[in-house]
This record gives structure tokens, C-alpha cells and sequence, in this order.
């Protein structure tokens, strides 16, 4: 199964899962809930440091997804994503973060973020991207609706901002919206543009074009029946779907630029190479943007107003989806990845 197939599966399936009203509303579950065999939570993030002698494996953090990661202001390295506890069934399917003091060799133990003041009817946030901010506060953007099927309500990005990674207030208003069609799964970068005459701040937001509402729902259906087709097997390779040829959107991506990160306009799209997506991570270095992506392309891409975009001289060689990254204060690269599906069979969904 090739990254592009299961992204979209991987993608599809967890912004279909069924989901409470916003935290301070959620209603306490039954003690034990069945899951199948099937989703997200068969499914790791790997986090791997990058040198140049190659990759090496720090840290995993199980039963998890769609990542994003930043550096704190006071140094300590913050993580957050789609997090299924076995043990957890109030926090099941909700975005969790987790802290690093020493550059990503240890981690704290996922604890469960807070979202204040959510819209009425807006569902828990999911698809996380972290912004630290010059002030010191961190602002998480992420993706809702207000219905669990994308027909009835189409996904949209919104935001919200905190100074402990854990706690976080509600940004009244939608950050980035495309009439008919879902936009989830969102990379932002604060770049700093212009000549000497003048430097100004911009945030460039991107998002993988995955069609319209429909075209998502029709790829999320094929997708679980491949899934149960190939759950019949006993093999690891039995159990994936099948590889397909992919929607010609599948390497288009939404750009959309602000100069406050929260009112956001949309500009010409951009295009990823072919086979691969705009699904992961932008940062700056400070002269230039990159992007992590998915897919075969040479990633990162590099670019020094988000519209161009240049192949890696020196790729990263790295098997997952939709990454989060991090410089090190060795110049090293900390980068965090969806893995393929580590493991089958459902589970009894334990209360706490």
C-alpha cells in the first residue's frame, strides 16, 4: 500500500469517527465500548531523529496520529495528535499532548488538552497543527464540524490559544473555509517577507485538497471495504487495501495567507510533486520555508514565499504520513510520523 492510500485512509477514518459535544459537555460513556478491527488506532506515531548518518528511532507514542510538533519558549519540545487510549474512554479520539526537556529522547506520559469556550454544536477539536508565538503563548489550530458526516457539515479550520500546551482558549470565527469541499489536516508557518525597506510577518496556511464533500465520503466508503476485504487474511499484507489509482486533486493543496494568524485569505493553490500530498508540516528557518510532506516527493520542499516550491538538495529519507517537525538545538532534525498499521483485531474500550 503505497503512503498516498493510506493517508487518505487514515485521514478519512479518523475524521469519521463518532464524537462527543465539546469537552466541558461531554456526557460520560458506557463502562466498555467495542472497537473494530479497523482505524486509526491500529496505527503508531514513530518519532525519529534525523543526523546526517541517517534515521534513528527515539520514541513512540502508541495508539496515535496526525502529529504536529513545536518548540516552547522556555526550550522544552511540545507534541500533539489524535491520541486512542485503550484505558481512556473518555479521552479516546481526542487531541492529547506530550512534553520533551531532553530534545525528544523522553516524553511525558500523553495527557488530554482543553479547548474553553468552543462555538455551540462545534465537535472536539482533531488534525492539530502547534504555533508558538513571539509573546510566549502557543496557538493550536485544528479542525471541526458539526456533524460526524462531511455531506451535513463540511470541515473547517479554527483555532484556539494557551500558554501551557494543555490548556487553551476558543478564537470565535473560522480561520480557513472552502464552501463544498472539507479542508482538514492544515500546516501553518510564520515567515518573516520583504526587503529592507520594510520586513512584515505573514502566515502561510496549507491543506491537501481532498476534493468535495461527496468525492470524500465516496474515497472514505472504498477505502473501508478494502479494509474489511483484506481483514479477512491473516497476513499484515492481507489486512492493507489495495492499491488504487489516486483522484487527479490528490497532489493539489490550498494556500491561504494572514497577518495575524487569524484572518486568513486564500491564494493560488500549490501543487506537491506527483504521488505526493501538502499533508504534514511547513517551518522556517528563518530565511526560508519548508515543508514535510507525504509521499515520494524529495522532501522538504523549500520555498521563500509559498508559492514556489524547490526540491530537498538532501531528502529525508523516512517511511510515514503526514509528519511534524522539529529543529534540534544540534541542527538535527526531530520529526514525527503516522506509521502503517502495527496492529489488528478489536478491542473493549476500558472506562476510567
Amino acid at each position: 500500500m503505497n503512503l498516498i492510500v493510506f493517508l487518505v485512509a487514515l485521514v478519512l477514518a479518523l475524521a469519521q469517527q463518532a464524537a462527543p459535544p465539546p469537552q466541558s459537555q461531554s456526557p460520560p460513556r458506557p463502562p466498555q465500548q467495542q472497537h473494530s478491527s479497523q482505524g486509526p488506532w491500529n496505527n503508531d506515531i514513530v518519532v525519529m531523529q534525523i543526523s546526517p548518518s541517517g534515521a534513528t528511532k527515539v520514541h513512540t507514542f502508541e495508539r496515535a496520529g496526525v502529529s504536529t510538533i513545536a518548540r516552547l519558549a522556555d526550550g522544552r519540545l511540545l507534541a500533539a495528535f489524535q491520541n486512542f487510549p485503550s484505558d481512556d474512554q473518555v479521552n479516546f479520539d481526542r487531541v492529547a499532548a506530550s512534553f520533551s526537556s531532553d530534545e525528544g529522547a523522553t516524553w511525558t506520559k500523553p495527557a488530554p488538552i482543553v479547548v474553553e469556550g468552543m462555538t455551540e454544536g462545534l465537535m472536539r477539536p482533531f488534525d492539530p497543527t502547534l504555533v508558538p508565538l513571539d509573546d510566549g503563548r502557543v496557538r493550536i489550530y485544528f479542525t471541526s464540524n458539526r456533524d460526524k458526516e462531511f455531506a451535513k457539515s463540511t470541515p473547517e479550520i479554527y483555532s484556539a490559544i494557551g500558554t501551557d500546551g494543555i490548556s487553551y482558549t476558543f478564537e470565535p470565527g473560522v480561520r480557513f473555509a472552502i464552501e463544498g469541499r472539507g479542508v482538514i489536516d492544515c500546516a501553518v508557518v510564520r515567515s518573516k517577507e520583504g526587503d529592507k525597506s520594510g520586513e512584515k510577518e505573514i502566515f502561510h496556511m496549507f491543506a491537501p485538497d481532498n476534493g468535495t464533500t461527496q468525492e470524500m465520503k465516496a474515497q472514505m466508503g472504498q477505502q473501508v471495504q478494502q479494509q474489511m476485504r483484506g481483514a479477512k487474511g491473516n497476513d499484515q499484507q492481507s489486512q492493507r487495501p489495495k492499491q488504487r489509482k489516486e483522484p487527479a486533486y490528490a497532489s493539489n493543496g490550498y494556500h491561504a495567507t494572514s497577518s495575524d494568524g487569524l484572518t486568513f485569505t486564500r491564494v493560488a493553490d500549490v501543487k506537491a510533486p506527483e504521488r505526493s500530498k501538502f499533508l504534514g508540516c511547513a517551518v522556517s528557518d528563518g530565511e526560508k520555508m519548508l515543508f514535510f510532506g507525504t509521499g515520494p516527493a524529495k522532501w522538504p520542499l523549500t520555498s521563500e514565499d509559498g508559492v514556489k516550491w524547490t526540491a530537498g538538495k538532501e531528502p529525508l529519507r523516512v517511511e510515514g504520513a503526514d509528519p511534524g517537525a522539529v529543529r534540534l538545538k544540534n541542527g538535527y532534525w526531530l520529526v514525527t510520523m503516522t506509521s502503517r498499521p502495527v496492529r489488528s483485531g478489536g478491542f473493549e474500550l476500558q472506562g476510567k
